[in-house]
């Protein structure tokens, strides 16, 4: 008999506050689907993986570029379970 190990939720962290990152198949889903038909992709991941009211606290932050793209890599990464830089190659590398 095998076992699935399901995995919880993931966490991410920006100073002081802990976000938790909905990683729902169908929520990835929806992602991609968004993405593809030319979603703003910072704003789409954030705002379905963490909610409406994570990402305008995220948004309202006011945060430089790179570090937005980071915070978008990294929720990626963690919805699919993979490293970061492995996310990195997939999603800004072809």
């Amino acid at each position: 008999m095998y076992q699935i190990k399901i995995n919880p939720q993931p966490e991410l962290r920006i100073g002081d506050k802990i976000y938790t990152i909905n990683n729902k198949l169908s929520t990835f889903r929806q992602i991609l689907k968004s993405l593809s038909n030319g979603a703003n992709e910072m704003e789409t991941v954030l705002a379905l993986a963490l909610g409406e009211a994570a990402f305008a606290e995220i948004v309202a932050q006011d945060l430089p570029y790179a570090t937005m793209q980071e915070i978008v890599i990294n929720i990626l990464a963690a919805i699919q379970d993979m490293p970061v830089e492995e996310a990195k190659r997939r999603f800004y590398h072809g």
